[in-house]
C-alpha cells in the first residue's frame, strides 16, 4: 500500500525552485573567484592549518575545502600540492604530509568483515520487509541522478491508516550524504534490523514502534557510494554525488544543496570543489527527493543524519554563528536541542555542540529540516575521533561497536518524538542497552608520524 502511495506522490512532483540569488562572501580581501577554487585532482596530502579560529575555518570552507578534522589548536583538510600553495597564499599557517596509501584501505584482511555495498544494503532492506511484513514496508525516496533507487523502509506497529488516525509522530534516520562516509550507512542499516528483531522481545521497543513511525534511508547518495566503494577494499576520498557539471567536473555536495539559507557561506560556487553547492537549492535529485518526502510528513518531529568522522553531536545553526532564537528560530527550542545533545552524549560519549562552532556551512540537512519545518534535527559525526585513527576508512572492526554506542541515542530520539520538550521536564529514559564507546580504527600511534 505504501509503495502505491509514494508512487502517486512522486509522479505528481513539480519542478523545484529555480536559481537562488547568488551570494558573495569576502574574507581577508579575497575575491569570490579566488576563494572558490579547489582542485579535483587526487588528494595526496593531509594538510594541517595551525589555528583554533573558527573564522579561519570558515574561510577555508569558503575556499572550497572540506574540513575533515578539528582539534583544539589546529584543523586538517585533504588536498594536493596546488592546494597547499593556495592555503599558504592567504597566510594560513600550513604544514603537510603525504597520505599513506593504507589510509584508503577499508578491509584489513581476506577474512575481515567489510563494509556493506549499495546493492547489499538495498537487498537487506527488501529482505527485512519480506521477513517482517507486519512491521516493515520497503519503499523509496525516488531515484538518484544516475537513476539508482534511494531505498527506504518504514517501520511501525501501526499501518499507515492507523498512524494517520492516531497522529503518530514520525522519525527519520538517514546515512551517506557523503560518498566516502561508509560507516554512516552501517549504523542506520543495522538499526532497522535491531528495531524489528527486538519488537517481540523488548517491551520498550514494542511500545515505541506501536506509537511511532520510523523511516530509515541508509544511502542518500547511492551513485557516490558506488563510485567510492571499490568492493569494500579501498576508497578514493570521493565526497559528492555524480552529477556531470558544465565544466566537465563531477559532483555536488549534497549537504550544501538544501534550500534554507542556501549559499550564504561555507560552500563553494566552483564545481570542482568538494563543497560545491550546486546551481540552485535542491538542484540535485537526491536532495529534491528527500525534500519531497519530508514535506509530505507534517507529523515528522525528529531527524538524524549520520556522517563521519569526529565523534560529534551537532545541532543548528550551521549557516550562522547566532544561536537558535537570536535572529531565526524559536528561542524555546534552544534548551531542548542542548539538553537532547547532552543526554545522547551520555551514551556515545561524543561532543555535543552547535554546528557553526566548527565553521559556517550553509545548505545542510539539519538547518533546512529545522528552519523550514521545525523538526528537531541532528547530525552525528561517527567514529573514529581522528584521521589518524582511520578517518573515513577505519577498519570494519569499528562497525559494530559504533552501532552499539548509538543504539540508545536513536531510541532516545524515537522516545521523545511525541513531544521533544519533555526532555526539559523529565529524567531521561533509561534503555536496556548501555554499550560502551566505540573503539578506534585502523591506525595506531606507532604507525604514524604526527604533523
Amino acid at each position: 500500500m505504501i509503495q502505491s502511495i509514494f508512487s502517486t506522490l512522486f509522479s505528481k512532483r513539480s519542478a523545484l525552485a529555480s536559481l537562488a540569488v547568488a551570494f558573495s562572501i569576502m574574507h581577508s580581501g579575497l575575491t569570490s573567484a579566488a576563494s572558490h577554487h579547489h582542485s579535483e585532482e587526487a588528494k595526496t596530502h593531509y594538510i594541517e592549518i595551525k589555528s583554533n579560529d573558527k573564522h579561519l575555518r570558515t574561510l577555508v570552507q569558503d575556499m572550497g575545502f572540506a574540513i575533515d578534522e578539528i582539534r583544539s589548536d589546529k584543523f586538517f583538510v585533504a588536498g594536493t600540492e596546488a592546494d597547499i600553495k593556495k592555503l599558504k597564499a592567504i597566510g594560513a599557517p600550513v604544514t603537510a604530509q603525504e597520505i599513506p596509501e593504507r589510509w584508503f584501505q577499508m578491509d584489513m584482511g581476506l577474512n575481515a568483515q567489510r563494509y556493506t555495498s549499495y546493492e547489499e544494503a538495498k537487498a537487506q532492506l527488501v529482505a527485512l520487509a519480506n521477513d517482517y511484513p507486519s512491521l516493515v514496508t520497503q519503499t523509496t525516496l525516488g531515484n538518484s541522478i544516475e537513476n539508482r533507487d534511494m531505498t527506504m523502509v518504514r517501520i511501525s506497529g501501526r499501518s499507515l491508516a492507523q498512524a494517520e488516525a492516531e497522529q503518530l509522530p514520525v522519525v527519520l534516520f538517514t546515512g551517506c550524504h557523503h560518498a566516502r562516509e561508509h560507516l554512516s550507512v552501517e549504523v542506520p542499516l543495522r538499526m532497522a534490523s535491531y528495531l524489528v528483531k527486538n519488537y517481540e522481545t523488548n517491551p520498550q521497543i514494542k511500545q515505541l514502534l506501536d506509537t511511532r513511525e520510523v523511516y530509515i534511508a541508509p544511502v542518500i547518495n547511492p551513485d557516490g557510494h558506488i563510485h567510492d566503494y571499490s568492493n569494500g577494499i579501498r576508497g578514493s576520498m570521493w565526497r559528492k554525488n555524480r552529477r556531470r557539471n558544465n565544466d566537465g567536473t563531477y559532483g555536488v555536495d549534497l549537504n550544501r544543496n538544501y534550500g534554507y539559507q542556501w549559499g550564504t557561506g561555507g560552500s563553494s560556487s566552483t564545481p570542482s570543489s568538494d563543497t560545491y553547492k550546486g546551481v540552485a537549492p535542491f538542484s540535485e535529485a537526491e536532495t529534491a527527493n528527500l525534500k519531497f518526502f519530508v514535506d509530505s510528513q507534517p507529523r515528522m518531529t525528529m531527524l538524524l543524519t549520520f556522517h563521519t568522522f569526529s565523534e560529534l553531536i551537532l545541532y543548528p545553526w550551521g549557516h550562522t554563528y547566532d544561536k537558535i532564537g537570536e535572529k531565526l528560530g524559536n528561542p524555546a527550542d534552544l534548551p531542548i536541542f542542548e539538553k537532547m545533545a547532552r543526554d545522547m552524549a551520555r551514551w556515545n560519549r561524543y561532543t555535543p555542540q552547535q554546528s557553526s562552532d566548527l565553521y559556517i556551512a550553509s545548505g545542510d540537512t539539519t538547518d533546512w529540516a529545522y528552519g523550514e519545518h521545525g523538526i528537531f534535527a541532528f547530525t552525528f559525526e561517527l567514529s573514529p575521533a581522528s584521521f589518524w585513527n582511520g578517518g573515513f576508512y577505519p577498519s570494519p572492526s569499528i562497525i559494530e561497536p559504533t552501532f552499539e554506542a548509538n543504539i540508545n541515542p536513536m531510541l532516545y530520539m524515537i522516545e521523545y518524538a511525541n513531544d521533544p520538550s519533555r526532555v526539559l521536564r523529565e529524567t531521561p529514559v533509561s534503555f536496556e542497552k548501555t554499550p560502551v564507546k566505540a573503539g578506534v580504527g585502523i591506525a595506531s600511534p606507532a604507525d604514524l608520524t604526527s604533523l
